[in-house]
């Protein structure tokens, strides 16, 4: 498996580094999955556009909300990342700010929420995938995604207890989201069912 994956950003004294997490590293070397890290560059975006790829990943890191420059250059490039899955048919997969990010794409809102930072949520699946009703993660966000904000290209895969999605799908496209963080779990079960899943 070959992926795309963007690069979380944060200040570095009088500039900004780009980084990935290694979580996700962990679970590539795992995995022995290929993998090429997109800086937060605009200028740079189309040398890493190739078709020849499995999935693109959006993963967690950086409230949309911040104002700084490689923060605004990373949701250009995912945005720009989102139209390239579309148009080349290749799987998206946002992972919580990631899912924030693709249902503002399609026309969807984020609020805030409370609760959801370094916490354990139950939520409720409506869709088969894990083979079980309920599922137990961690959170860690401070925005989420209410059905009333939900876009309408977008259907509800999972929520919690007091409907926040934690879960979506698009209707036409293969792209998926989630709110907290499969990478970070220890067996890696549920990520890998999710990457098998990828074109359903």
């Amino acid at each position: 498996m070959k992926i795309l994956i963007t690069s979380n950003t944060k200040k570095y004294f009088n500039t900004y580094i780009d980084f990935i997490d290694h979580y996700w590293i962990r679970y590539f070397e795992k995995r022995k999955i290929q993998f090429t890290l997109i800086p937060n560059s605009k200028n740079l975006l189309s040398n890493y556009l190739s078709k020849n790829v499995d999935l693109i990943l959006l993963p967690g890191g950086n409230d949309i909300s911040e104002k700084n420059k490689s923060s605004k250059n990373r949701l250009i490039i995912e945005n720009k990342l989102i139209k390239f899955s579309i148009k080349n048919k290749i799987p998206l997969l946002g992972i919580c700010r990631g899912m924030q990010v693709i249902n503002l794409f399609f026309g969807g809102k984020i609020e805030k929420i409370s609760g959801h930072m370094k916490k354990s949520t139950k939520i409720i699946m409506k869709h088969n995938l894990f083979k079980t009703k309920t599922i137990k993660v961690k959170c860690f966000h401070n925005y989420g995604i209410k059905p009333k904000s939900l876009s309408k290209n977008l259907e509800i895969h999972a929520t919690d207890k007091y409907k926040n999605i934690e879960m979506l799908k698009h209707k036409d496209y293969f792209i998926r989201g989630l709110m907290w963080h499969p990478e970070r779990e220890s067996n890696f079960n549920k990520l890998d069912i999710i990457f098998k899943n990828l074109r359903k």
